[in-house]
């Protein structure tokens, strides 16, 4: 969702609307809710949703019927769905390559890739596949499915949920009181933490990093070195920040999204990267494509090719320019990389064990360069520019200057920073998101930070009429 004053005000009356509503109607009134949100946004994109949602429904529905005693006419059907869902995909995804490059044929002209259909798109794949191999336990009613589909705190941006985790949640929403003050606590300890990573550290990076990237050829190396470690900052705040809002705006009628951030800078491989970086898309890819090609069952030079067309896949989602596909083909690398020197025992000292870490990080940020520009030649320019040096020779204070960056903003950013780092550190060995580790907490200390990040949101957020409006960034993909 877009998080503005007129959200809250929608959400405050979604609530109202939800609590007073009989508990069999509670479904019916936030599946209202969300299709009006969506409507606000743009009508196309709703057109688009309630399309999707009915023919996934349907087919889903008749895969369950047929699935017993006609099972080759039940698996006829999933391909097929499946197929519609990956063609439509592709379809929307040319038409906007092909738009941006004005090439766009007149046949095409209504080939545009709606709000939120990324997600959506891939929830309806995983139902049709689940509900034919039986997994399916607790089908949905027709209302339950266009929640799954609508519900507005994940719809711009996921996460992409399970249909059997979403569906089992349905006795719980009905029943579910709003004065639970354990439920309340935990929603508002992800919204506090998600709004502090977005207003204070995002959208402050994101000021800085768009003026680097598209210029990396008037910049120093240490200033594009500087950007690289601020946009990967950055994408990080942003995206786990926008999770952790849906998390908690969830919570608050019942649902438990899939928590999609599990302290990813601070993993200790390629693939441990993975596990805890947009989980939800990581499982998917996992579950819905390198599995079904064979996964690891095949051999290693077969494991090793699965990656890399997985990475593929990964990057073709997230964008249409060849600079994602060079993001996703990098990554696939890294990790086929990373997984040959792992069975070579490179790793078992434990000195390597914290260069690998070390190495995780940087090839990840390098990796992000290719991601954040906007064209594959920017992007190599860039990182060409960052390490061998790009001819432009400016002090620190010049490119501050240069970059309108004040030593006020700077020292908020290296603070914050500092403080990040020991917040998902302590998240990584304890194993428990942020928000948890203040569950946790005697309730005179968990109020007493929830205080400190209220003020310091309200201080230092970048946020107001006199800002800039930065988006979250994964509304694009």
């Amino acid at each position: 969702m877009t998080f503005e004053v007129t959200t809250l005000i929608f959400l405050v009356a979604t609530l109202i609307a939800f609590y007073i509503s009989a508990p069999k109607y509670r479904v019916f009134v936030l599946t209202c809710a969300s299709f009006g949100y969506i409507l606000l946004l743009s009508r196309l994109a709703f057109v688009i949703m309630l399309v999707v949602a009915v023919f996934s429904y349907v087919t889903g529905y008749l895969i369950r019927i047929l699935n017993p005693k006609r099972p080759v006419i039940s698996r006829a059907l999933c391909i097929l769905g499946v197929l519609v869902c990956v063609s439509s995909l592709t379809i929307l995804k040319l038409g906007e390559v092909l738009r941006s490059r004005d090439h766009l044929p007149s046949f095409l002209s209504w080939a545009i890739l709606p709000i939120g259909f990324s997600y959506y798109i891939f929830q309806s794949i995983s139902f049709l596949v689940d509900v034919n191999k039986g997994k399916a336990e607790h089908f949905p009613s027709f209302f339950d499915f266009l929640l799954y589909q609508s519900f507005y705190a994940k719809f711009i941006s996921g996460p992409i949920e399970r249909a059997e985790n979403f569906f089992s949640q349905k006795e719980t929403v009905r029943s579910f009181k709003f004065f639970n003050e354990e439920n309340l606590n935990r929603s508002f300890a992800y919204i506090l933490y998600g709004f502090c990573l977005k207003l204070v550290l995002a959208n402050r990076f994101a000021q800085y990093t768009a003026v680097l990237l598209e210029n990396p050829d008037f910049h120093s190396a240490k200033a594009l070195l500087a950007g690289s470690l601020m946009y990967t900052l950055q994408i990080y705040t942003d995206f786990a920040g926008y999770s952790s809002i849906a998390i908690g705006i969830a919570l608050l009628f019942g649902i438990k999204l899939t928590q999609n951030f599990k302290a990813p800078y601070t993993a200790k491989s390629m693939s441990d990267f993975w596990r805890r970086w947009h989980i939800s898309l990581s499982n998917w890819l996992k579950d819905y494509i390198y599995i079904p090609l064979g996964g690891n069952r095949k051999g290693a030079f077969r494991k090793q090719l699965n990656t890399v067309i997985v990475f593929l896949v990964c990057g073709l989602w997230h964008g249409n320019g060849l600079n994602f596909v060079a993001w996703g083909l990098m990554h696939g690398a890294l990790s086929v990389v990373d997984n040959i020197l792992e069975k070579l025992h490179v790793f078992d000292v434990k000195i390597m064990q914290i260069v690998r870490r070390i190495l995780v990080f940087i090839s990840v940020s390098v990796a992000w360069i290719l991601f954040g520009s906007d064209s594959l030649s920017r992007g190599i320019r860039y990182i060409r520019n960052m390490f061998l040096g790009s001819g432009i020779s400016m002090t620190f204070a010049e490119e501050m200057e240069f970059l309108e960056m004040s030593s006020y903003q700077l020292w908020i950013m290296i603070i914050g920073i500092l403080v990040l780092v020991v917040m998902d550190v302590t998240s990584s060995v304890k194993k428990k998101d942020f928000p948890e580790l203040l569950m946790e907490m005697a309730l005179p200390a968990r109020l007493t930070v929830f205080f400190i990040l209220l003020v310091l949101l309200l201080v230092y957020g970048v946020y107001g009429p006199s800002e800039q409006v930065i988006g979250f960034m994964y509304m694009d993909f």
